[in-house]
């Protein structure tokens, strides 16, 4: 059986591993190890007809000895907003002095003072991220 290691207890750069013990046939089968960025969220319980405890979300019940990912109840990665997005200004002609964030591109503003946010799309135009902007609700092709 493995035991557990620095990179399932502690994060580095705010990524670590998942700490559950994974089985195979009975048998201990090393651990989740999937990306995990902090230990499991507290979460609510209640007591089943049959003395089961289980948690009122649905979600992973099981062992957790540190760290877990998002898949048995560890907390979801951060996603850094980008001004850009959702500004109607275009960054090469901004005149403001916008602050990047740590993303790629030279267009990952997190914050700026000209920011003018963009107008509502239209409803009836749906923009498919593989073939483009499409006529009603959703994608034809996809």
């Amino acid at each position: 059986m493995s035991t557990l290691c620095g990179h399932h207890k502690n994060l580095k750069n705010g990524v670590g591993k998942c700490s559950v013990p994974m089985w195979q046939m009975g048998v201990p089968a090393g651990f989740c190890d999937r990306p995990a960025y902090g230990n499991q969220v507290p979460f609510k319980m209640y007591e089943r007809w049959d003395g089961v405890w289980k948690r009122m979300d649905g979600g992973y019940d099981g062992y957790v000895p540190a760290l877990a990912c998002e898949a048995h109840g560890g907390p979801a990665k951060e996603v850094a907003l980008n001004l850009c997005d959702y500004c109607s200004l275009c960054i090469a002609e901004c005149k403001s002095n916008p602050i990047f964030g740590t993303g790629r591109g030279n267009d990952n503003v997190c914050e700026c003072d000209a920011f003018e946010e963009k107008p509502e799309a239209d409803p009836d135009i749906y923009d498919c991220p593989i073939h483009g902007p499409q006529d009603g609700p959703d994608c034809p092709r996809c």
